[in-house]
């Protein structure tokens, strides 16, 4: 694989081809993920807030990105990204983490707080709060057959990768990248976000359990919101409309510091 050593390609990429002048949902997908990975979402997102424009983060090492090297460290990632915050600051912006991907849109999230200009809401997805996440830290190092049988084994790996191994040196370098990321945070306390938080999560997901989501609750001191589906871990593949609708009744959350909710569905 040829390695890029500069590129003009943007790290945060519209998944509407219309380009709406809306607020825009920032995507950040899950471990190894890109663009292509929330079109479903995107589409049911028209159908639902169609105000809204989505957008994509687009890390190096996929998709049109595939020849530039992963990341895999983290603060150098966060500098990086930095770099590429200032159009972001134009727009009133909803940060939208799922899973792996929700570390990265909290971090990125606590810069722009930091810049002074906070998103109008995090929401994250299918996620353990950050002090109480059990970040993966050997994963991203383990041979190539025990590595794809763990990513396997935790689901959300599309059938056509699943099955045909002949694509798996493709992706491996990315996905090995993103739980290197995982596995590089060590969580500190902080000064809780100036924006409220949103935590959506599967009532079917074995692998985490609802003190990690509620654990959110302390990154904020502008309102939460704690909200089931009827799914697993992966309510993007398997909900998308459900979804999609969700993130649309959050978008008109009006702000407000004492609000702490849990809600079902």
């Amino acid at each position: 694989m040829t390695e890029t050593t500069a590129t003009t390609e943007p790290w945060f990429v519209p998944l509407a081809a219309d380009r709406r002048e809306g607020p825009r949902l920032l995507v950040f997908p899950h471990a190894g993920g890109g663009p292509a990975s929330v079109t479903g979402l995107a589409a049911a997102l028209a159908e639902a807030a169609p105000e809204v424009s989505p957008w994509a983060v687009s890390l190096p090492g996929r998709q049109g990105r595939i020849n530039e090297r992963p990341r895999a460290d983290l603060m150098q990632l966060l500098e990086e990204v930095d770099g590429q915050l200032k159009p972001l600051l134009e727009h009133p912006c909803v940060l939208f983490g799922y899973c792996g991907g929700a570390l990265l849109a909290y971090l990125v999230a606590r810069r722009m707080n930091d810049l002074g200009h906070p998103p109008v809401r995090l929401i994250v997805c299918s996620a353990p709060a950050p002090d109480l996440g059990l970040y993966p830290r050997r994963l991203h190092l383990l041979p190539g057959g025990e590595f794809w049988a763990e990513v396997l084994a935790q689901g959300g790996v599309p059938p056509e990768l699943a099955e045909r191994q002949e694509l798996r040196p493709l992706f491996e370098p990315a996905i090995r990248a993103d739980f290197a990321l995982l596995a590089d945070y060590r969580h500190e306390p902080m000064t809780p976000l100036s924006c409220p938080v949103t935590v959506l999560y599967g009532d079917s997901d074995t692998g985490l359990h609802l003190g990690q989501f509620l654990g959110w609750r302390r990154q904020t001191a502008a309102g939460f919101t704690a909200r089931s589906l009827p799914c697993s871990h992966w309510p993007v593949e398997e909900v998308p409309e459900l979804l999609a609708s969700t993130i649309a009744e959050e978008f008109g959350v009006a702000e407000d510091p004492g609000r702490s909710d849990h809600r079902e569905g």
